[in-house]
């Protein structure tokens, strides 16, 4: 499975007023994988006999999904982006995300798609960054 990183960063002013920045991370997955599918069908077991029976096969089908994380810089520590992508990556690995996004359709989640979701979640955890902080 092929694995590809996205990151945005900001500036968020708490009610304190102190400076965090805030780093947003998303881990695009793209793979195909196998789905199994089942259909109710009629078998003729012979002339003039019919029974109900469930036909079961797996098909390879396209596949995407976006996981975000997040990491927020103490406002008397130095910023520096690799480590707040490092720390965002982290909690992405461990199941500490924010959300996921899926989708089998190859015109979703393209990079465009992507970069505007990860702004979209910055922007919201910029504008309430009080929520987020411990």
């Amino acid at each position: 499975m092929k694995a590809k990183f996205y990151s945005l960063y900001g500036k968020a002013v708490d009610a304190e007023g102190k400076d965090h920045i805030v780093t947003v991370v998303g881990k695009l997955e793209q793979r195909r994988k196998q789905t199994m599918f089942t259909d109710n069908v009629s078998v003729p077991v012979k002339p003039g006999s019919v029974v109900d029976g469930v036909l079961m096969y797996t098909k390879k089908s396209f596949n995407r999904k976006l996981t975000i994380g997040m990491s927020i810089c103490h406002p008397l520590d130095e910023f520096n982006e690799e480590t707040g992508i490092e720390i965002a990556k982290s909690r992405i690995k461990r199941g500490d995300n924010l959300g996921q996004i899926e989708t089998s359709s190859v015109t979703m989640l393209t990079e465009d798609a992507i970069m505007a979701e990860l702004f979209v979640k910055l922007q919201h955890i910029i504008d309430n960054i009080d929520d987020y902080l411990p």
